[in-house]
């Protein structure tokens, strides 16, 4: 099996997909998603990493944030993982295999590489068939993003040009 090196710099922004093992949608249970975003919230608190943004969807997460000297991105996400299988153990859930092993990241290049992969997380949910507008779907940071005057009302009924050449599903 191969052994991957991620180099992530203090400040790097960086786009994070995690994918459930074998696609299996558990993350489709609200609990499930209920969850994995109270895990975020303590390993932001653990680690104090930024938070950009996340969608969480029935079978992967994207997550966006900004790396910190403290805990790299795989420390971070190896975080994750483990506090949504206890949480899930403790609520008496199935803990199978929950996560596929390895997560798919990718550094950021500038603004306009923050705003199309900002623009495809929160479409995300559209493009899946989940809502019709971004807006509409609570498991994502879209409304927060969209309250900071970044996204108006309307956006997202039809996907973004910014998003056409992303596929990381």
């Amino acid at each position: 099996m191969p052994r991957y090196r991620r180099y992530f710099s203090d400040g790097d922004w960086v786009f994070v997909t995690i994918v459930t093992a074998d696609r299996r949608p558990w993350l489709g249970e609200v609990e499930s998603k209920r969850m994995l975003l109270q895990t975020l919230r303590t390993v932001k608190r653990h680690f104090g990493y930024r938070h950009l943004a996340h969608v969480v969807l029935d079978d992967h997460l994207h997550w966006m944030l900004i790396a910190d000297g403290s805990a790299g991105v795989s420390r971070l996400v190896s975080s994750l993982k483990l506090g949504v299988l206890q949480r899930r153990r403790s609520a008496g859930l199935a803990w199978k295999r929950l996560w596929q092993p390895r997560f798919y990241d990718h550094i950021l290049r500038d603004e306009n590489d923050l705003r199309r992969h900002l623009d495809y997380i929160h479409f995300n949910p559209v493009k899946h068939g989940y809502v019709d507008a971004p807006r509409d779907y609570p498991w994502s940071s879209f409304r927060a993003w969209q309250q900071r005057g970044h996204y108006d009302e309307d956006w997202g009924k039809t996907e973004p040009h910014s998003t056409s050449n992303l596929d990381y599903e």
